[in-house]
Protein backbone atom coordinates (compact mmCIF):
# COMPACT_ATOMS: atom_id res chain seq x y z
CA UNK A 1 0.00 0.00 0.00
CA UNK A 2 1.37 3.13 -0.57
CA UNK A 3 1.62 5.62 2.07
CA UNK A 4 -0.21 8.70 1.67
CA UNK A 5 1.58 12.45 1.84
CA UNK A 6 1.44 13.84 5.25
CA UNK A 7 -1.40 16.16 6.16
CA UNK A 8 0.59 19.25 6.66
CA UNK A 9 1.62 18.64 2.29
CA UNK A 10 -1.81 18.08 1.82
CA UNK A 11 -3.17 21.36 3.50
CA UNK A 12 -0.25 22.78 1.47
CA UNK A 13 -1.62 21.86 -1.80
CA UNK A 14 -5.09 22.49 -1.52
CA UNK A 15 -3.95 26.05 -0.09
CA UNK A 16 -2.14 26.54 -3.31
CA UNK A 17 -5.39 25.36 -5.67
CA UNK A 18 -7.03 27.56 -3.86
CA UNK A 19 -4.77 31.07 -4.26
CA UNK A 20 -3.94 29.92 -7.63
CA UNK A 21 -8.12 29.48 -8.64
CA UNK A 22 -8.28 33.11 -6.92
CA UNK A 23 -5.73 34.95 -9.24
CA UNK A 24 -7.32 33.46 -12.24
CA UNK A 25 -10.13 35.01 -14.07
CA UNK A 26 -13.59 33.53 -13.89
CA UNK A 27 -12.95 31.58 -16.52
CA UNK A 28 -13.00 27.33 -16.47
CA UNK A 29 -9.24 27.12 -15.05
CA UNK A 30 -10.64 28.92 -12.03
CA UNK A 31 -13.28 26.50 -11.64
CA UNK A 32 -11.15 23.28 -12.55
CA UNK A 33 -8.65 23.75 -9.78
CA UNK A 34 -11.21 24.76 -6.97
CA UNK A 35 -12.84 21.47 -7.97
CA UNK A 36 -10.02 19.33 -8.05
CA UNK A 37 -8.83 20.89 -4.74
CA UNK A 38 -12.60 19.80 -3.25
CA UNK A 39 -11.91 16.76 -4.93
CA UNK A 40 -8.50 16.43 -3.35
CA UNK A 41 -10.14 17.57 0.15
CA UNK A 42 -12.94 14.68 -0.47
CA UNK A 43 -10.50 11.60 -1.47
CA UNK A 44 -8.44 12.69 1.41
CA UNK A 45 -11.32 12.17 3.78
CA UNK A 46 -12.46 8.95 1.83
CA UNK A 47 -8.74 7.64 2.72
CA UNK A 48 -8.61 8.16 6.36
CA UNK A 49 -12.22 7.02 6.46
CA UNK A 50 -10.79 3.69 4.89
CA UNK A 51 -7.92 3.39 7.00
CA UNK A 52 -9.87 3.82 9.81
CA UNK A 53 -12.38 1.28 8.88
CA UNK A 54 -9.05 -1.04 7.78
CA UNK A 55 -7.88 -0.66 11.28
CA UNK A 56 -11.30 -2.15 12.62
CA UNK A 57 -11.79 -4.99 10.43
CA UNK A 58 -7.45 -5.54 11.06
CA UNK A 59 -8.49 -5.76 15.17
CA UNK A 60 -11.39 -7.79 14.06
CA UNK A 61 -9.52 -10.07 12.58
CA UNK A 62 -6.97 -10.32 15.56
CA UNK A 63 -10.43 -10.59 17.55
CA UNK A 64 -11.45 -13.73 15.47
CA UNK A 65 -8.30 -15.10 14.90
CA UNK A 66 -7.76 -15.45 18.97
CA UNK A 67 -11.18 -17.06 19.55
CA UNK A 68 -10.59 -19.75 16.68
CA UNK A 69 -7.26 -20.62 18.34
CA UNK A 70 -8.99 -20.90 21.96
CA UNK A 71 -11.54 -23.00 20.22
CA UNK A 72 -8.99 -25.17 18.19
CA UNK A 73 -7.42 -25.61 21.79
CA UNK A 74 -10.83 -26.85 23.15
CA UNK A 75 -11.40 -29.32 20.40
CA UNK A 76 -8.01 -30.51 20.39
CA UNK A 77 -8.50 -30.91 24.54
CA UNK A 78 -12.25 -32.73 24.16
CA UNK A 79 -10.38 -34.95 21.19
CA UNK A 80 -7.91 -36.03 23.21
CA UNK A 81 -10.16 -36.68 25.83
CA UNK A 82 -12.08 -39.01 23.49
CA UNK A 83 -9.27 -40.89 21.92
CA UNK A 84 -8.35 -43.18 25.73
CA UNK A 85 -9.47 -46.43 25.53
CA UNK A 86 -12.43 -45.30 27.34
CA UNK A 87 -14.19 -44.11 24.46
CA UNK A 88 -15.65 -45.03 21.52
CA UNK A 89 -17.72 -43.19 18.67
CA UNK A 90 -20.69 -45.16 17.52
CA UNK A 91 -23.49 -44.84 15.97
CA UNK A 92 -26.91 -44.24 17.49
CA UNK A 93 -28.50 -46.83 15.16
CA UNK A 94 -26.13 -49.26 16.59
CA UNK A 95 -26.85 -48.63 20.03
CA UNK A 96 -30.67 -48.79 19.34
CA UNK A 97 -29.83 -52.09 17.83
CA UNK A 98 -28.17 -53.40 20.95
CA UNK A 99 -30.42 -52.53 23.20
CA UNK A 100 -33.37 -54.21 21.44
CA UNK A 101 -31.14 -57.16 21.49
CA UNK A 102 -31.08 -56.81 24.92
CA UNK A 103 -34.33 -56.83 25.13
CA UNK A 104 -34.85 -60.21 23.23
CA UNK A 105 -32.20 -61.54 24.87
CA UNK A 106 -34.07 -60.26 28.07
CA UNK A 107 -37.34 -62.18 27.26
CA UNK A 108 -35.77 -65.43 25.99
CA UNK A 109 -34.01 -65.85 29.42
CA UNK A 110 -37.17 -64.73 31.44
CA UNK A 111 -39.14 -67.99 29.42
CA UNK A 112 -36.17 -70.34 30.60
CA UNK A 113 -35.99 -69.00 33.92
CA UNK A 114 -32.74 -67.59 33.74
CA UNK A 115 -33.55 -64.82 36.39
CA UNK A 116 -30.14 -62.95 36.64
CA UNK A 117 -29.36 -63.01 33.02
CA UNK A 118 -32.79 -61.00 32.15
CA UNK A 119 -32.18 -58.93 34.84
CA UNK A 120 -28.42 -58.13 33.38
CA UNK A 121 -30.26 -57.63 29.59
CA UNK A 122 -32.86 -55.10 31.01
CA UNK A 123 -30.50 -53.25 33.14
CA UNK A 124 -28.51 -52.66 29.54
CA UNK A 125 -31.44 -52.17 27.82
CA UNK A 126 -32.41 -49.53 30.00
CA UNK A 127 -29.22 -48.11 30.19
CA UNK A 128 -28.89 -47.85 26.94
CA UNK A 129 -32.56 -46.10 26.63
CA UNK A 130 -31.64 -43.59 29.18
CA UNK A 131 -28.28 -42.50 27.25
CA UNK A 132 -31.36 -41.76 24.00
CA UNK A 133 -33.23 -40.22 25.98
CA UNK A 134 -30.83 -37.50 27.55
CA UNK A 135 -29.41 -37.08 24.04
CA UNK A 136 -33.19 -36.44 22.42
CA UNK A 137 -32.90 -32.24 23.04
CA UNK A 138 -30.03 -32.69 21.26
CA UNK A 139 -31.48 -34.40 17.85
CA UNK A 140 -34.76 -33.02 15.68
CA UNK A 141 -37.89 -34.17 16.63
CA UNK A 142 -38.52 -35.72 13.30
CA UNK A 143 -35.16 -38.25 13.71
CA UNK A 144 -36.27 -39.09 17.44
CA UNK A 145 -39.73 -39.90 16.61
CA UNK A 146 -38.57 -42.11 12.93
CA UNK A 147 -35.82 -43.61 15.49
CA UNK A 148 -38.06 -45.32 17.91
Amino acid sequence: MNTPPESAELEEITRFLHRFADLMSNGSNSENLLRAAKLLEANVKRAGEAENLLRQEKANCASLENRMAELKTQLATLQGALSQGSHVIVPVSILRLAASQFESLAAAFEKSGNVVSQAMCEASASTLHRIFEADAPRTSPAVARGAK
